[in-house]
């Protein structure tokens, strides 16, 4: 089965829209020593601009991708960003610490209802066999975005103003989620139709109201792994993801538009490559094991973890540059592949719900509360090195989650092609 046209201008599209996703979301990272200075913040507080961000992240997706299940996914995106785009300009006028929390809530109500439908659209028009290497290029707009992020909040925020950095980032979302809301459609589901069509099969796609969609969901052991997975890897990432400008600053002796810098060309240059590596290792393995895509998660943050311990306590900068670029490309490797995992084992119209599922556990468990701990813990031992330890040693769990789970996922996408062809729920 080829790939139709209309995919590839689908993924060169929300490439760019995820890579705002991502850029308007770490920005505040960067920014984070100047308004420590400015505003005189404990790294508790400083914590909280995440975790404003995360609580409502993780609440929002699954109303808004069950949404997406049964509406335009593209309308559902198109709100989005502006949504978000909007929340990043009120941030820039923001005259409290209230309001900026405020701002940060509004990007994760908009940047909530996001993922699950780009990802669902991805799996309507790019057929199986492809979809983590598609997913593999559509996140390389995750390390990108990021790394713009990290940048321009280092560089335009020492230089201009962190108010300025924020104005920045919020206009070009503007004038996407206009070409977004016009973009063609497919059918949900398209793929996956014309590549059982070609067996003779055409099935029709139940459709169930949200609560038996939530216990048809969690009646799937491949999703209760990579959900426990998701947590605990989100915790860590986004932990680290956080607090690595404020550590390179503390430890190290970096400015803040030098640490804003350097962590961004990590992200861009090992990230960009680990993202690639997972997608194409992923869509391997798959070929030759039904779970080869969460033994690529589970093998990335196993790979991870001496490098991002040896991070913490490097003792100069080199060191700290070259191992945090190594368990950077390592922990990278799971972004192709979470998606795809639960796309194989879920029925189109229930895609965008799983991610939505997902994104609701692994943010309110994960995400959004590990930059306050971690601070919270910086700020009770007087270390942020201490604080930071806890990440890895999540990660290293998630990742024996990950090899366990892995052994569901031939059983459960036999049982979504049954369902697929008319079997009942």
């Amino acid at each position: 089965m080829g790939i139709p046209a209309i995919a590839y201008w689908t993924l060169l599209v929300l490439f760019w829209a995820n890579f705002l996703n991502f850029m308007d979301r770490q920005i505040i990272a960067a920014l984070v020593p100047i308004l420590r200075r400015e505003w005189a913040l404990s790294d508790l507080q400083l914590g909280l601009l995440n975790t404003a961000f995360g609580v409502i992240y993780a609440l929002a997706p699954f109303p808004i991708a069950y949404l997406s299940d049964r509406w335009l996914r593209r309308r559902v995106i198109a709100l989005a960003v502006a949504v978000w785009s909007g929340a990043m300009a009120w941030s820039s006028l923001a005259l409290s610490y209230g309001m900026l929390l405020l701002g940060r809530a509004g990007l994760g109500l908009g940047q909530a209802g996001y993922g699950p439908s780009a990802l669902a659209w991805l799996s309507d028009v790019f057929p199986p066999q492809y979809r983590s290497r598609a997913v593999g290029i559509h996140d390389l707009g995750v390390i990108l975005g990021a790394a713009a992020g990290y940048g321009i909040g280092g560089v335009i925020g020492q230089a201009l103003g962190w108010r300025t950095a924020l104005g920045i980032a919020a206009l070009p979302g503007f004038l996407l989620a206009a070409l977004i809301w016009r973009m063609p459609e497919p059918v949900k589901g398209q793929s996956d139709l014309a590549d059982m069509r070609e067996q003779g099969v055409l099935p029709p796609p139940p459709v169930l109201p949200p609560l038996p969609t939530v216990r048809a969901l969690l009646r799937i052991p491949t999703l209760r792994w990579t959900f426990g997975t998701g947590v605990l890897i989100s915790f860590a990432t986004g932990g680290m993801a956080y607090w690595l400008p404020s550590f390179a600053v503390r430890l190290h002796g970096f400015s803040p538009g030098e640490a804003g810098l350097l962590v961004g060309a990590i992200t861009a240059l090992t990230g960009a490559f680990g993202v690639l590596a997972g997608g194409f290792l992923a869509d391997w393995w798959r070929q030759r094991a039904p779970g080869g895509r969460l033994r690529t998660v589970g093998l990335g943050f196993a790979l991870g973890f001496l490098p991002a311990l040896g991070a913490l306590f490097a003792p100069d900068r080199l060191t700290f540059i070259l191992l945090a670029a190594l368990a950077l490309f390592f922990y990278t490797f799971y972004f192709p592949c979470m998606g795809p995992i639960m796309h194989q084992v879920t029925i189109p119209t229930m895609r965008a719900s799983a991610f939505g599922l997902y994104l609701l556990l692994v943010h309110i468990l994960g995400n959004a509360p590990a930059p306050a701990i971690i601070g919270w813990l910086s700020d009770q031992t007087g270390s942020l090195q201490a604080g930071l330890l806890v990440a890895p040693l999540m990660a290293l769990v998630g990742s024996a989650l990950a090899f366990w789970g892995s052994r569901h996922v031939g059983e459960d996408e036999r049982r979504m092609r049954e369902q697929m062809r008319g079997a009942s729920l």
